[in-house]
Parts: structure tokens; sequence; C-alpha cells
């Protein structure tokens, strides 16, 4: 950020983590005309979706502050204000519960071990 204070650095990194902390929040905030410029919970709640839309087969809604990206590049998509969508991993029931198995989960392909 050269030829920014630190003030003003400070300014965006703390409206960049509570703008992703709402992301994440899993709160109904509407946010009016400005859903094209952020990046609001529902948006990202669609981007989690177990399955995805004919639409868009390889995923949307990369956007983690700014949603303008995602309407610029034609990756939006927000179907529908579903508060039941389920969301995970395609194979989420299949993931392991316990902490080490986790850590572990993305070596297995390395490893040579199929899911």
């Amino acid at each position: 950020m050269i030829g920014f204070s630190i003030t003003d650095f400070f300014i965006v990194h703390i409206f960049t983590l509570v703008t992703g902390q709402l992301g994440h929040a899993n709160l109904k905030i509407n946010l009016g005309p400005l859903k094209y410029l952020l990046n609001g919970p529902q948006m990202h709640l669609w981007h989690r979706a177990k399955e995805m839309p004919a639409t868009h087969p390889n995923g949307f809604n990369y956007g983690i502050t700014l949603s303008i990206w995602d309407f610029i590049f034609g990756t939006n998509c927000w179907p529908s204000d579903d508060e039941n969508l389920p969301v995970g991993l395609p194979a989420g029931e299949n993931f392991p519960t316990d902490f080490l198995g986790q850590m572990a989960r993305p070596f297995q392909r390395v490893f040579g071990k199929k899911e």
C-alpha cells in the first residue's frame, strides 16, 4: 500500500475483516443496491451451496469483500433467497470428524488414498 498512511491501511483492513465476518455470520441482511458492490451473507451462502446451479457448474461468487468483480466477470449467482439452502462440501458426509483426520485429508491424494 505504497502512498497510503497507516491509518488508511487499518481502515481498509478493518472494513475487509468486518465484511468477511458478516459473510460467514449466516445473517439475513438486505444490502439493497449495495449488493452489486459488497459481498453479503446471502451471496456468500450461495458460494457454499452443496449443489451448483446448472448455469454455474464450476462455481460462483468468488468476491471476498467486493461482489462487483463477480458481476463484471459473470461469476455472480443468486438464484433465490433460500434460507434452507444445503451448504457444505459435496462429499461432506464422508469428511473426517476428528481434528487429525481433517488435517490429514488434503494429503490423502498425494499419498494415493482414494476417496
